[in-house]
């Protein structure tokens, strides 16, 4: 893109990138989040996504369990590893502490070797699914979005070291979300406004009428009392709360969709126009590249469906 808004893009769209790579990367103390390399951690573990829980599994207990080191043994070049289970089942965990999921009557566990317990049967259930919806003779994790974001959840977001880690990022982060970076005055400037606008909208009654978006190509820096707002809001979470609002500020570039998005406020399917607004506008111009936006797109879907359903099933009354 010559254009400005082009440029802005580039730039909010690279300090954002820089953000997701939080998720792959450990941070020195092992803080981090990864739902992709981190997998591996999640399947030898039972489940999880950090790459410090991966590499502190304890080789000793090496196929001690069916739902733990298995996977992570059996990984493929390609990212998959052969499935070593026939029967997937839910149960309750004795003395009210929940619900879990074993594999041919093992319990899944997390990383932390601790057998996997969520308060929601409802969320069990679709973990469940996951894993009884694989291939007959393949697992495949990137498949499995709601098991690397519980992971975490149960495993890290609840230490209080790992939450103050994910909130700095997401404040670092602010001034350059797209929501509030917009064009020169133009069609795509009323895009943005049209789309961003109502999210913007909602993000000032919870943050204060000062916040405001720019034109300028260095980023939208806020005033003291928005961050603070921001910062008060984040810290508020719950560890489920958090790892959804992450995940889906890393995947629109965009703390204020993200938050909007878990907070019920727009869809899923708003939430992929505010993170596309540009993208979109280049597409109605030039027109779609098959196997290129459209995988975008369907990547994009999934990334901010997993943690919207999460809660979404968390909060499902108990059957």
């Amino acid at each position: 893109h010559n254009n400005a808004a082009g440029r802005m893009k580039t730039l909010a769209g690279g300090r954002w990138v820089g953000m997701m790579g939080v998720q792959s990367s450990a941070s020195g103390s092992g803080v981090s989040v990864s739902v992709s390399r981190g997998y591996a951690a999640a399947v030898e573990g039972g489940g999880g996504a950090t790459a410090a829980s991966a590499s502190s599994g304890g080789k000793n207990s090496r196929h001690a369990e069916a739902s733990s080191d298995r996977v992570g043994a059996g990984m493929r070049g390609d990212g998959t590893a052969p499935r070593f289970y026939k029967a997937v089942d839910v149960v309750e965990v004795p003395g009210g502490g929940g619900w879990g999921v074993t594999l041919d009557g093992r319990p899944l566990k997390t990383p932390k070797r601790t057998a996997l317990a969520v308060p929601s049967k409802a969320l069990a259930l679709a973990l469940a699914a996951e894993w009884e919806w694989q291939s007959g003779r393949s697992i495949r994790p990137f498949t499995m979005p709601l098991m690397a974001l519980v992971m975490t959840a149960v495993d890290q977001m609840a230490l209080q070291d790992v939450r103050e880690f994910h909130v700095r990022k997401l404040l670092e982060y602010f001034p350059s979300d797209v929501t509030l970076i917009r064009a020169e005055p133009g069609p795509l400037a009323e895009r943005q406004q049209r789309v961003h606008g109502p999210i913007i909208n909602w993000a000032r009654t919870e943050l204060g009428d000062s916040l405001a978006p720019t034109t300028s190509i260095f980023g939208a820096d806020q005033a003291p009392a928005v961050m603070r707002a921001a910062e008060r809001r984040l810290m508020s979470l719950d560890a489920w709360e958090l790892t959804a609002v992450f995940n889906a500020a890393s995947s629109t570039k965009s703390l204020l969709t993200g938050m909007a998005l878990i907070r019920g406020v727009i869809t899923v399917e708003h939430a992929m126009q505010a993170a596309r607004v540009e993208e979109d506008f280049q597409i109605d111009e030039w027109g779609l590249v098959e196997g290129g936006h459209d995988i975008d797109q369907a990547d994009l879907k999934v990334r901010l469906t997993a943690p919207h359903v999460m809660l979404l099933l968390l909060r499902h009354k108990p059957f």
